[in-house]
């Protein structure tokens, strides 16, 4: 990676998901709104409802305000935050989909065009024109949709693309056609409950009624529609993949949150705007959204949690070596930067761990690293693609392993054990089995058990298998630890940990 690196204040994939998340919950909205304006302003005008062609105005007015203004400053923030934090990444989707992002240029630039033009011709131009306009906006709008999803799909699936290097069987890869129709209905999902914002301080409460039961019907279709959608989509991603959702792991976690709030939302719905439409105001509207932003974004965490340790599944690691570069690891020189801050460790940090880890904040380190010695975390370097969570494999030598192993736990702080010497037994060896073992080992969940292998085992027993890890298998690295870390984990491991 010949690009300089950029540390911000947060960590660099909170970050991008901030950005991103807000960005999509806005753009989904600004496809399923243009449809939405078309076809109310359709009803309106064959019903000869002034009342309701006035609110559907105002709806215009609220819309190209936000996903003009709001989303193309959103959508540009994205450009540059990638372009910053995963340059390698951003190079590779340049480079394979450049006429793709072409194209879609084109539809954001005739979106935005029609956006104007619809917003600025309710008294300038016949409806029967203004109406043609609405659709010109909306069909470039799920047109941008249709070329983005393509992409993104691609990043998590990229199916025949890693044989052919084809732009069509990277576009069209495993999961376009079922994310596509997901992200669609989402749209009108997001369509209805924006409207259902717009009209919630209406006085006439007949018209408030009525428009908030057709809003309420866009959104309650649109959310059923996701169900089937959805499972497509789901059953589309390889079983490699989903077979990280597991209990307690973070897709599993995400999608938790996407279902939950997505049900709350449904049920919400459906009293908010189908059956006590005029009790609905801002405070009420305003939840709904909120409920939508957070299953939207468990939805994107999904999805982007089951790409790691990728950014192109099985192609370019989110350290920014692609597998082919991967596999001639471990590196016999030092491992080139194109960056220096006069401190090598650091400069490391910045080049293999920032991408997804910060010190002490979101994904630190210091947690999980904390009183370790220097060898043990320098040995645990180039065995990173072994750990039960998925990373990336260390792109150094192992003198870069060691200098990298220092720099952190000289930021990760005091050991914990020493900081709290009046901890029980049990928690002292929960701490020393999280930071030797927990890399890659659970007791009795889903990632490797070692409860069974320890049954029926004393201290001494367990003592003794713990002296001789290293000789058991390459994936594992030889103890180090102090005399007192030996005793307390031999205990845990010997049924402690069950007390």
């Amino acid at each position: 990676m010949n690009y300089p690196v950029w540390e911000p204040f947060i960590a660099n994939s909170l970050l991008i998901a901030i950005i991103a998340v807000v960005h999509v919950f806005v753009s989904h909205f600004a496809i399923g709104g243009g449809l939405y304006l078309i076809l109310a302003e359709t009803w309106a005008r064959a019903k000869n409802d002034l009342k309701h062609l006035e609110y559907v105005k105002k709806l215009s007015r609220f819309f190209v305000l936000l996903t003009v203004v709001f989303g193309a400053v959103t959508g540009v923030g994205i450009w540059v935050t990638i372009g910053l934090i995963h340059p390698t990444g951003t190079k590779w989707l340049i480079n394979n989909f450049v006429w793709g992002w072409a194209t879609e240029w084109v539809f954001f630039l005739i979106e935005i065009a029609a956006a104007l033009m619809y917003y600025y011709g309710w008294q300038r131009l016949k409806p029967k024109v203004h109406l043609a306009i609405g659709w010109i906006y909306f069909i470039a709008a799920w047109l941008s949709l249709f070329i983005i999803n393509g992409i993104v799909a691609f990043m998590l699936t990229p199916g025949q693309w890693l044989a052919s290097g084809s732009f069509w069987d990277g576009f069209f890869n495993p999961t376009f056609w079922p994310s596509l129709f997901f992200r669609t209905f989402i749209c009108l999902t997001l369509a209805g409950l924006y409207a259902g914002l717009v009209v919630a301080k209406e006085k006439d409460i007949n018209l408030k009624k009525r428009i908030m039961r057709r809003n309420g019907l866009f959104a309650v279709v649109g959310l059923l529609f996701t169900i089937p959608s959805g499972w497509w989509y789901y059953k589309a991603i390889p079983a490699a993949l989903t077979g990280a959702i597991l209990p307690g792991s973070i897709p599993a976690t995400a999608m938790e949150i996407m279902i939950i709030t997505a049900v709350i939302l449904l049920i919400l719905t459906i009293l908010s705007f189908l059956i006590f439409p005029r009790h609905s105001g801002y405070v009420s509207a305003s939840i709904l959204l909120l409920f939508a932003l957070v299953s939207m974004g468990g939805f994107e965490w999904m999805r982007e949690s089951l790409r790691k340790p990728f950014i192109i599944t099985d192609f370019l690691y989110s350290n920014h070596i692609t597998t082919a570069e991967a596999a001639n690891l471990p590196a016999d020189n030092p491992l080139p930067i194109a960056f220096n801050s006069d401190n090598r460790g650091h400069d490391l940090y910045l080049y293999t761990c920032r991408s997804c880890h910060t010190i002490d904040c979101y994904n630190g380190l210091a947690p999980s690293i904390a009183g370790l010695d220097a060898e043990y975390l320098s040995e645990l370097m180039p065995r990173l693609q072994y750990f039960r969570v998925a990373m990336p494999p260390f792109p150094g030598n192992k003198p870069d392993g060691i200098v990298l192993a220092k720099f952190i736990l000289e930021q990760a702080g005091p050991d914990p054990l020493e900081k709290n010497k009046n901890l029980p037994e049990t928690e002292k060896g929960q701490i020393v089995f999280n930071r030797r073992c927990g890399f890659c080992h659970t007791m009795n969940g889903h990632s490797r058990p070692l409860a069974e292998s320890f049954t029926d085992m004393d201290s001494e027993e367990a003592s003794d298998i713990i002296m001789m890890i290293g000789d058991l298998t390459d994936q594992m690295p030889p103890w180090s630890g102090s005399e007192t870390e030996l005793l307390t984990l031999s205990d845990y491991l010997a049924g402690g940990w069950q007390k």
